[in-house]
């Protein structure tokens, strides 16, 4: 794969992920893709496997009361890598998320591998989703 492609993959993600749109996301990732987000909170974890991470992104809404969103700001790609630099907001019992956040991936034979969540504001996430 190229960096085109990947960063049209990442892309597709996003776009999909607005949508709400779900089925889309099923061609792009592995069968045994792994998400990882760091810290302590609800949202916090390991999510291996495909299944896993379309259920731990369908929570996204669910905890957000619909009011979740992300919008992409920029993609940086190789033929083996990506960066996704968007901006995560929503509302949950009374806290507003309003930040960056950065995803990494990885790619292998055209679907997406691995993923690592970084929020800029680790403590500003974890307050949101405790």
């Amino acid at each position: 794969m190229t960096a085109a492609d990947n960063e049209a993959i990442v892309r597709r993600i996003f776009d999909a992920f607005a949508r709400k749109d779900g089925f889309a996301l099923r061609g792009l990732f592995a069968d045994d893709a792994v998400w990882r987000v760091p810290g302590d909170s609800v949202m916090a974890g390991t999510f291996e496997g495909r299944d896993a991470i379309f259920a731990f992104l369908g929570r996204l809404p669910k905890e957000t009361g619909g009011t979740y969103t992300s919008r992409l700001i920029d993609v940086l790609a190789s033929d083996e890598r990506a960066a996704a630099l968007y901006r995560a907001s929503g509302e949950r019992g009374g806290a507003q998320l309003d930040l960056d956040q950065l995803l990494l991936f990885t790619f292998r034979d055209g679907l997406v591998q691995t993923v690592l969540a970084l929020p800029t504001d680790l403590a500003a996430f974890e307050t949101f989703w405790a």
